[in-house]
């Protein structure tokens, strides 16, 4: 075999292998773009989990607020209000024309714990007559939740706010109660802005 024949197969025969070099840059340039999808693909998967988790604190934020908005409408009058809670006479079960223990319902946003809470005559409480005119349905009913004469039902973990407004400088005159409710959950906010009518 020629000299000339046999550095041309040399030359071929280099040049149908890989070097260290080039299998290390290939292997880096896969490892590259294998970061890259699997860096677009955990960016969508938190783009969907975000917007699934956005639209269940919606969904809760609307159904908290459909339930204080039952409770307002259907009370006979607002005893007292503040940011942060409510106090409601539900109804006048027997027609006395002032509230009774028995009538009384406080909606309450716990700030230390973000839950909000519906208190409730426990069962077994004696029953008390109050006066529209002298007795603070603020501390009456928070004495009682103190007493055990009210127990809670827990509505909602996760508000960070609920701001009440009512149309009347009285509580007992109002005729109308405006609330913003916020809700937080995961790093994400939802805030929803709710009016409502008492029955009476």
């Amino acid at each position: 075999m020629s000299e000339k024949r046999r550095n041309h197969y040399l030359t071929i025969a280099t040049h149908q292998g890989l070097t260290l070099v080039e299998m290390l840059m290939a292997l880096t340039i896969t490892g590259l773009i294998g970061v890259a999808i699997a860096s677009m693909l955990s960016a969508v998967a938190y783009g969907t989990d975000s917007s699934k988790d956005l639209r269940s604190l919606v969904v809760k934020n609307k159904t908290l607020s459909s339930r204080i908005t039952a409770a307002v409408r259907s009370s006979a009058q607002l005893l007292d209000a503040d940011d942060g809670y409510i106090v409601l006479w539900t109804k006048d079960l027997n027609e006395s024309g002032q509230p009774d223990l028995l009538e009384l319902q406080r909606i309450e946003l716990d700030a230390g714990t973000d839950e909000l809470t519906s208190y409730t005559p426990a069962g077994g409480a004696v029953d008390v007559a109050y006066d529209l005119d002298t007795d603070d349905f603020d501390a009456v009913t928070t004495a009682l939740i103190g007493s055990g004469d009210l127990e809670g039902a827990l509505w909602a973990t996760g508000v960070s706010q609920w701001t009440i407004d009512i149309d009347e400088a009285d509580p007992q005159d109002a005729g109308l109660v405006s609330f913003q409710l916020t809700l937080d959950a995961g790093g994400l906010t939802d805030t929803s802005i709710t009016a409502v009518s008492l029955r009476d």
